[in-house]
């Protein structure tokens, strides 16, 4: 069970950053638009300062990471692809499953492999602090993006607020979107 709980969390981290911007933009100059360079800043300062990096382990970290995320993004657009095919008959729909598991397979094997690099340059117990910070900042920037949907600002967990231990203070995913600014009341 614990594989699939892994495949699981890395394709949503591999699509949440594809399927944010694939939605609709929406109208006029004031609609926010995702900034995929601040987007990876505020990874990258979550993940720093929850691990405790150093400037020479954020050095080689993040290149790293950055390699893997390209490689997990790639990975998520073939099953994104395959997904929206429309296979012709039965033995096409089985094939078509049978590529997109073994896609999700490869990916998992990929973090994996990843993980075991980062290792060598950012001891265990950093990395795992970064894992549990990269969850928490994928599960708001989810919440946040519900936003858009018709949930209040007031339903949604603000990041930057101390959370209890283990939690870390940052910057609002929703401040990824440019265009939104707290209290301009734009969204």
């Amino acid at each position: 069970m614990k594989p699939m709980k892994q495949i699981i969390v890395t394709l949503m981290m591999v699509l949440l950053p594809a399927m944010a911007m694939a939605q609709p933009q929406g109208q006029g100059k004031d609609a926010p638009r995702f900034d995929p360079q601040k987007f990876q800043q505020m990874v990258e300062q979550t993940l720093t300062k929850a691990g405790g990096l150093t400037a020479d382990e954020a050095k080689a970290f993040f290149p790293l990471y950055n390699k893997m995320r390209e490689e997990q993004r790639a990975k998520g657009k073939q099953i994104h692809e395959l997904k929206q095919s429309a296979p012709a008959d039965t033995k096409a729909y089985s094939s078509t499953i049978m590529r997109i598991k073994k896609l999700q397979v490869e990916t998992a094997e990929l973090e994996h492999d990843y993980y075991k690099r980062f290792q060598r340059v950012v001891p265990p117990e950093k990395l795992f602090k970064m894992m549990q910070a990269e969850d928490d900042f994928h599960r708001r920037m989810v919440q946040g993006r519900g936003n858009k949907r018709g949930k209040s600002r007031s339903d949604v967990p603000q990041a930057g607020k101390q959370g209890g231990e283990g939690h870390i203070q940052q910057q609002s995913p929703h401040h990824v979107w440019q265009g939104e600014h707290r209290g301009s009341g734009k969204r």
